[in-house]
């Protein structure tokens, strides 16, 4: 008969300490890969995510403890996390190379953790919003999905997810009323690609992104950041995954109005790039803005049925704009006005513009609001930098022209609402001017 030997004890302890340093080593090459433990397991791991106003702070960073922990981190940017001493924590972003900081916060922080520093707002305005990174992953084919609006100007919005084909019209929104600055609860997501459209609270026709394909995939945690755009009405969006990378989801559109202030009530016509601005309507008159494709898309104008020469449309995404048509019915010209529809920075304050449209006036166009000069030196088919107005129930608009001793349109009894941005269009020939006066936002 065989007998069999049992192994000697010390070659069985041998093998089970290889197997699990075997196993050890196999757990920390996994957990490291997933953005787990990192180098030091008694450090926090920060990263900086800037969501900020572009044109306010084209670069940021970020520093701990008196530590440079990241730099130069532009919008959207993907930053990996820096090690931090979570005892230690005296935190402050600045633009990118200063020693001056813009926003000084002590986070509280747990060792062996992720954090994202989210950094928002507009010029003057900065804030930080910390977001905790260590959610727990969600059931197959689902995703975690948290949203923050970070855009200061565009106000409360409703966020949807639907089909590429769907109407917003029968659409329910996944995120309703998010209000500037606020993170929501976490939202159970099907995951897949999905359609990206971003409306002004309970307003379904003022779309402010539309975006066809976002990916949410399975199991992901993810932030959806609502970001500011050029105009201030727009917005861009940023998917900024839980320990993982940042996708951008930037709008392509602008937004684009009309000034149809031809004399004689001359209609006027303007197609761009396929989109339908205003149809044979008799001026004066303003329409509303209307999506069109950044870039330049062809654009096709005509008054009383004959065809005007079109200024080349140059138009950046996220941009507002107006276009102006004007002058004599027999000679009608056009031109481009960018807008600027972001509020005004003291509450009980306006922001307002004068907008020269007239035909055959030589001299430049000033107004004053309240007897206060808000504008001056506007000449023909140019606007004004905005001004600011106190808030009014009964203001006094007038527009003067230089040489002239009539003013060419004035208006008394003018509600200006604390917040609001308006433009003073001043349109038709010397003798019979008239203004419209808008409320922007």
């Amino acid at each position: 008969m065989l007998t069999m030997r049992s192994a000697h004890p010390s070659r069985r302890r041998s093998a089970a300490a290889l197997t699990l340093a075997a196993l050890a080593l196999w757990l920390f090459a996994l957990l490291t890969a997933c953005g787990g433990f990192g180098d030091d397991r008694t450090k926090a791991q920060v990263r900086l995510v800037n969501a900020a106003d572009s044109q306010a702070y084209p670069a940021l960073q970020l520093t701990v403890d008196g530590a440079l922990r990241q730099g130069n981190v532009a919008p959207g940017e993907t930053a990996a996390y820096a090690e931090v001493d979570p005892d230690k924590t005296p935190s402050a972003i600045s633009a990118a190379g200063s020693p001056t900081a813009l926003l000084s916060f002590t986070p509280s922080l747990t060792r062996n953790r992720h954090y994202t520093v989210l950094a928002f707002g507009g010029a003057g305005a900065l804030r930080q919003l910390l977001v905790d990174d260590n959610a727990a992953e969600p059931a197959a084919n689902r995703t975690s999905l948290r949203v923050i609006n970070a855009a200061p100007d565009a106000g409360s919005l409703d966020v949807y997810l639907t089909a590429a084909g769907d109407s917003l019209d029968t659409a329910v929104a996944a995120r309703a009323g998010a209000v500037y600055g606020e993170l929501s609860p976490v939202l159970d997501v099907a995951s897949g690609t999905w359609r990206l459209r971003v409306a002004a609270s309970n307003s379904k026709t003022d779309v402010r992104l539309d975006v066809p394909a976002v990916a949410l995939d399975s199991r992901q945690v993810a932030t959806l950041v609502l970001t500011p755009s050029r105009g201030g009405a727009l917005v861009n969006a940023l998917l900024v995954v839980q320990q993982g990378a940042i996708a951008r989801a930037d709008g392509t559109q602008a937004r684009v109005r009309v000034l149809a202030g031809v004399a004689d009530s001359a209609t006027v016509t303007a197609t761009l790039g396929g989109t339908a601005l205003i149809s044979a309507v008799g001026s004066p008159a303003l329409n509303g803005y209307a999506l069109v494709p950044a870039g330049a898309p062809a654009l096709a104008i005509s008054v009383n049925g004959n065809t005007v020469a079109a200024p080349a449309a140059s138009l950046v995404a996220g941009g507002d704009y107006t276009l102006l048509v004007h002058g004599a019915a027999a000679t009608p010209a056009a031109a481009w006005i960018t807008d600027d529809n972001r509020p005004p920075t003291v509450s009980d304050t306006v922001r307002v513009r004068l907008v020269n449209a007239t035909a055959g006036i030589a001299g430049a166009l000033s107004m004053t609001v309240d007897a206060l000069p808000v504008a001056s030196g506007v000449a023909t088919a140019t606007a004004s930098a905005y001004g600011s107005a106190d808030a009014s129930e009964v203001a006094a608009i007038s527009v003067t022209a230089a040489g002239m001793a009539q003013a060419v349109f004035s208006a008394t009894n003018q509600r200006l609402t604390a917040g609001s941005v308006y433009s003073v269009f001043v349109v038709g020939p010397q003798g019979s001017t008239t203004g419209i006066v808008r409320k922007d936002r």
